[in-house]
């Protein structure tokens, strides 16, 4: 075998097994995220992988803008305050939808779920916690009586909010009105895949963990704004 041949064959070899270990390397990185969604397996991962092609910006409100004051939306949420410091990293998976920083505080964690529970066990007959439709392993707050429900609220079997115990982080379905004001006062960000993925709002919003019992109870007017839009509340 000439040189040449040689030489091609060396880079070929070392290109692909670049790619392997890349790739393999990411895969770690994606089941060091936790279960959510998709199975976490090498099949779930190629999937994932594809899935990111699609990722949209997050951040921007701009997306809800023209459903303001049309028919479905409303202002549940009063003013929040403006969250302090950046926004926290999340993982270059769309699914799952996790931060990579900035985990919260144990307290601010326990209060975030000591309110949902509360939320959940407030109206028996109207919410409850049911398995999530979205995360399939863990609870969310789910509407039972969808008869004065948003159509989006049916379209997701009556899911509204759950949490995320690897990081602390949630996933809320909010008004179009609601999300602006979360995402501009910095408290989440859209799900990169949300308005585009079979039965996710445009308005399914990723709320960060909170670092203090004070932002816990922030994110307990955002879950008060969520529950009240999905169950026809005024």
């Amino acid at each position: 075998m000439d040189g040449k041949k040689i030489a091609r064959r060396t880079l070929l070899a070392g290109a692909a097994f670049g790619v392997g270990l890349a790739g393999g390397c990411d895969y770690e990185q994606w089941r060091a995220l936790g279960p959510g969604g998709i199975p976490n397996t090498p099949a779930g991962w190629v999937r994932v992988n594809w899935l990111r092609l699609q990722k949209s910006e997050t951040t921007d409100p701009a997306p809800f803008r023209p459903l303001v004051g049309q028919l479905g939306d409303g202002r549940w949420l009063k003013p929040i305050p403006k969250r302090d410091g950046p926004r926290p990293n999340v993982g270059a998976h769309p699914v799952p939808h996790r931060q990579t920083d900035q985990p919260g505080s144990l307290r601010g964690r326990v209060a975030v779920l000591d309110h949902f529970d509360a939320r959940a066990a407030r109206e028996p007959g109207l919410i409850e916690y049911r398995m999530s439709f979205f995360e399939k392993h863990s609870d969310a707050i789910t509407v039972v009586d969808l008869a004065r429900a948003p159509e989006i609220i049916k379209v997701t079997q009556g899911e509204v909010a759950h949490i995320h115990p690897t990081d602390g982080s949630m996933h809320m379905i909010l008004s179009p009105t609601d999300a602006i004001t979360v995402l501009e006062a910095g408290w989440g960000e859209r799900h990169p895949l949300a308005g585009d993925y079979p039965n996710m709002p445009l308005a399914y919003i990723f709320v960060y963990s909170p670092r203090t019992v004070e932002e816990a109870d922030v994110i307990r007017q955002i879950l008060e704004a969520a529950s009240a839009y999905a169950t026809g509340a005024r």
